[in-house]
């Protein structure tokens, strides 16, 4: 019988296998932080214990940095504490840290791929849900707690019995307006936000073969709002043009070597998954969440379901608490691999329709700027007082106030 992708990479790592016991998994790659690994650091000190492997660990500091200023002190006692604490146990072990203000420091999602460390056909690990982002790469990448950040620090492996799989295949190609993001809600919309637990999802088809490296990490990325473990997709062409040239990606003979042996990572055709899902790409459209969860979602052509229509209790008390029963402000997020991405998913405006709108509280989908420098937003709004309404808005400028912003009336059109 052939195998899986998920399979095959399991496969290579298993370093024991007994019956009735977990199997017990070699570990590639282990990224740490300063909000998961302090406590696994002490375990390892009050053991008596050494990093095994410090040349498959890096730190990076990424949870609690800021953005602006990092020359100067961290206002925040605890994540003071914590950056400081990872630097001193860093140095006393032996890892190699990333601290804030160094090149190669960033987000642990993106250093990996970034510096060249995730490859096709490894397992990464890290103390962060999100490490299902590396899966891109054809890497088995998924989140450890905190005992399991000790357990790979002190033995370089981990006990676990092997995920199921499931293959979720995306056929044509993706309309213009659709991106990855828009791809990975309409997904989890369908499977529902436990559909994957308990599998690695392995995406496939034409559509995920002409995503970029960016985009794939971010369905990848988001697989764990789909409840699974991890998400992977095989690499490809895409993927070695990405990682050759990066600073720890193979060089030289050991780049052909490295591609050849990575050719093979791809789902056998006679591989059976434990559950098939086929999305058809032509299908599909922007999509946005409307609720509390991210299974909560539906395409902006489509209006918000009515909660009395839900048969499930909990689904329909989640909908009662949503956005457009309350008048809360819900806004299109694009941080899905820790970057902030402009927003392509809704056709732009034309000239003819557009002024300038600042949109108005309660009312916002996805923004475009204008030449005035207001903001143009297709909107739903809604409130107690009044129903959800679906419409694009304009505005009719006001004078803006001396030194102030410019002023808005915000109308239909």
């Amino acid at each position: 019988m052939g195998r899986t992708l998920a399979e095959k990479v399991w496969d290579d790592h298993v370093v024991r296998h007994a019956d009735g016991e977990p199997d017990l998994l070699f570990i590639d790659l282990h990224l740490l932080h300063e909000v998961t690994s302090p406590q696994a650091f002490d375990g390892l000190r009050k053991a008596g214990r050494q990093v095994r492997r410090t040349d498959l660990t890096i730190a990076t500091e990424d949870h609690n940095t800021p953005t602006l200023d990092i020359d100067k002190p961290i206002a925040d006692p605890v994540s003071r504490t914590q950056l400081e604490t990872l630097r001193k146990n860093c140095a006393e072990f032996g890892v190699r840290l990333h601290p804030l203000g160094d090149v190669e420091q960033g987000v642990v999602h993106v250093v990996g791929p970034q510096l060249g460390l995730t490859q096709p056909g490894t397992t990464v690990v890290c103390g962060d849900s999100h490490t299902s982002t590396h899966g891109a790469f054809g890497a088995l990448a998924f989140g450890i707690g905190t005992s399991q950040v000790e357990h790979v620090l002190a033995t370089q492996t981990l006990p676990l019995a092997p995920f199921k799989t499931m293959a979720v295949t995306v056929e044509g190609e993706l309309p213009e307006t659709v991106t990855a993001k828009d791809l990975i809600l309409a997904i989890i919309a369908r499977i529902g936000t436990g559909g994957g637990q308990g599998f690695v999802i392995e995406y496939r088809g034409e559509a995920i073969e002409k995503l970029s490296m960016e985009a794939r990490m971010t369905v990848c990325n988001m697989s764990i709002e789909a409840g699974a473990r991890a998400g992977m997709i095989a690499p490809d062409e895409t993927t070695f043009a990405y990682l050759q040239g990066r600073p720890h990606a193979p060089q030289g003979e050991d780049w052909d070597a490295a591609v050849e042996y990575w050719r093979t990572l791809r789902s056998d055709d006679d591989a059976v998954f434990d559950r098939e899902v086929v999305i058809d790409a032509s299908e599909l459209a922007p999509f946005v969440t409307w609720g509390t969860n991210p299974g909560q979602g539906a395409p902006l052509s489509e209006s918000v379901p009515d909660p009395s229509t839900f048969e499930d209790a909990s689904e329909k008390y989640a909908r009662r608490e949503g956005p457009g029963v309350h008048g809360s402000d819900g806004r299109v997020s694009r941080c899905a691999k820790s970057r902030w991405t402009p927003s392509s998913s809704v056709p732009a405006p034309t000239a003819a329709s557009r002024t300038c709108a600042p949109p108005p509280r309660s009312c916002t989908a996805v923004r475009w700027p204008t030449g005035c420098g207001c903001w143009w937003s297709p909107v739903r709004c809604g409130s107690r007082s009044r129903p959800w309404r679906r419409g694009w808005t304009r505005c009719s400028p006001r004078p803006a106030p001396s030194g102030g912003t410019r002023a808005a009336r915000c109308v239909w059109a």
